[in-house]
């Protein structure tokens, strides 16, 4: 992606194996297709990351980073700081979009 993206999805996760995979479904026939998806993994136990690599290429752009705190509040920071859209929102791995 070129240009800075109009705002970036900041999603933590820890073991959602089985949830991840559907809100990154639900991102990829958005419209809309300026945005960034950070995933923020706090070292899951269950193949997390593993789950979406098939999706990953279907998305505008993924930033996969790694919290050595399993702790959602500073995931959603670490997320944020890393972040480059003009917004931010702030997901939970179990939220589905229209």
């Amino acid at each position: 992606m070129s240009q800075k993206p109009y705002f970036s999805v900041v999603i933590p996760t820890l073991n959602e194996k089985k949830n991840l995979p559907l809100i990154l479904k639900d991102l990829i026939p958005q419209t809309f297709s300026n945005f960034e998806v950070i995933i923020v993994d706090g070292h899951s136990d269950d193949q997390t990351i593993a789950s979406i690599k098939p999706l990953i290429p279907k998305l505008p752009q993924v930033t996969i980073l790694n919290s050595e705190i399993r702790n959602v509040s500073s995931q959603r920071n670490l997320g944020a700081s890393k972040a480059k859209g003009e917004y931010l929102i702030f997901c939970d791995a179990d939220n589905r979009l229209p």
